[in-house]
């Protein structure tokens, strides 16, 4: 053997800053639930699009989740009491924005309908209610700006920032 070894990794693990889920966000709570709309366009220029098909733009559905987690994570101080069935936040979390910082917990379903081209705005309809204890429930559907139904998931999230 060479002289490499091992290393463990002790305390928590840090994160990288994720993909921008979201170009701007709106909330509000309704009842027991967080109805949040997001918009996303889909821009050749993104980075994480460079590639991401040989001669066409195509926005990959993953990237959704992403933006139900973030757009989650961010309005969800405007629902106490989804944030408390959620549970307490810790308080060395790694978001140092003051958002929650949340997982995807499961994916319950999810369905692409039509293809996210270069240019198309993405509206992310969101709607959050209390899943299981510790978890919430996010139903997305996704429309482009023409009103066209692209995509519908359900997801559970969890609380993040364990190790």
């Amino acid at each position: 053997m060479s002289g490499r070894r091992a290393v463990p990794v002790r305390g928590r693990r840090g994160y990288a800053r994720p993909l921008e889920g979201a170009d701007r966000i709106t909330a509000r709570a309704e009842a027991d639930e967080l109805l949040i709309e997001a918009a996303k366009v889909v821009r050749s220029t993104d980075p994480y699009l460079a590639g991401h098909f040989p001669e066409v733009t195509l926005y990959p559905a993953i990237f959704l989740l992403d933006g139900i987690r973030q757009a989650v994570g961010a309005e969800l101080h405007r629902s106490p009491a989804l944030a408390a069935h959620l549970g307490t936040d810790s308080p060395d979390s790694p978001d140092s924005t003051g958002g929650e910082w949340l997982e995807l917990g499961s994916l319950d379903s999810a369905r692409v309908l039509r293809p996210m081209l270069e240019g198309d705005e993405l509206r992310l309809l969101i709607r959050v209610s209390a899943g299981r204890p510790g978890a919430l429930r996010a139903a997305l559907d996704c429309r482009r700006g023409d009103g066209e139904q692209v995509a519908r998931m359900t997801v559970e999230l969890v609380r993040g920032g364990t190790s």
